[in-house]
């Protein structure tokens, strides 16, 4: 910190006399620094809720079922594990992606603990099983199969699935069946696709 006062100054006046009028600045000032803090923490607060709005409002755009997978015990103990790139705790990783207000990477967060589930949009990683890798195209765009689409049909049937969530799934299952990314798709006469 900067100090204002000078060798000649506490020669002239004296240590005494400088202390009283540090300490009546000090007094004088007070209420307006205190308020200056309080406007301050107002505006971080204001800050911090405008980037959790933001953040939310980009995983219901981008996550189907965020709300859900953030619910689930095994989403937290994966986050608790190491990243397999950086050795750091994802959660810390998630931690810091939210803090800098970054809503693409904290959306990674929740994609990779479902492809590591092996689980498009279910939120859950398959009971009694490890989690497997999901399989993607060289570009990473997800490939689907016959089985984990009979599995979320059965889910929204049970009423797991919302309707909000559950079209998106289906917009990103039409997006990836026209993009050949289904595998044992079948035509309409119900005759498997080969791609």
């Amino acid at each position: 910190m900067a100090s204002y006062l000078t060798l000649e100054d506490e020669r002239n006046f004296g240590p005494e006399l400088l202390d009283v009028a540090a300490r009546a600045a000090k007094h004088a000032l007070a209420p307006e620094l205190q308020q200056l803090y309080d406007e301050n923490q107002q505006l971080r607060d204001e800050v911090g809720r405008a980037t959790k709005t933001t953040i939310d409002q980009y995983l219901d755009a981008n996550v189907p079922n965020w709300r859900e997978i953030n619910n689930d015990e095994r989403f937290h103990n994966w986050l608790l594990q190491s990243d397999t790139f950086s050795g750091v705790i994802r959660d810390r990783l998630l931690k810091d992606a939210a803090r800098a207000g970054d809503a693409s990477r904290v959306a990674n967060f929740f994609r990779g603990y479902l492809a590591a589930a092996g689980q498009a949009s279910a939120g859950q990683a398959p009971a009694g099983r490890a989690p497997r890798r999901a399989s993607t195209t060289p570009s990473g765009q997800r490939i689907y199969d016959r089985s984990e689409i009979t599995r979320m049909w059965e889910r929204r049937r049970q009423g797991k699935i919302d309707d909000q969530s559950w079209m998106r799934w289906e917009a990103e299952l039409c997006r990836a069946s026209a993009e050949g990314r289904v595998r044992g798709a079948l035509d309409r006469d119900g005759i498997p696709v080969s791609r």
